[in-house]
């Protein structure tokens, strides 16, 4: 984007709020899915080391193994979200 667009685009944002919370709340909305994506793919990934020693036809009790690696990582996360927005306060 050259200059002038972004002065534009300054310029309409400074004259219209209303497209400036709209963007702030989409930009927050983008930057909540990547945090999520992140997430799942370290937990995926995780896991999969964790858990899973070799491919089979069917994963049996290293599926359970998935699941509770995918819950407690879910839980840690939980925690660790919950005790940095208390810390702040």
């Amino acid at each position: 984007m050259d200059p002038s667009m972004m002065e534009d685009v300054a310029r309409q944002l400074k004259d219209n709020p209303e497209l400036a919370r709209m963007l702030m709340e989409e930009q927050k909305k983008m930057e909540a899915q990547m945090q999520l994506k992140t997430i799942v793919n370290k937990l995926s990934s995780e896991c999969w080391d964790k858990c899973v020693d070799r491919v089979g036809t069917s994963l049996g009790r290293q599926e359970t193994c998935l699941a509770n690696c995918a819950e407690r990582y879910l839980d840690v996360d939980q925690f660790i979200r919950q005790r940095m927005s208390s810390s702040r306060k």
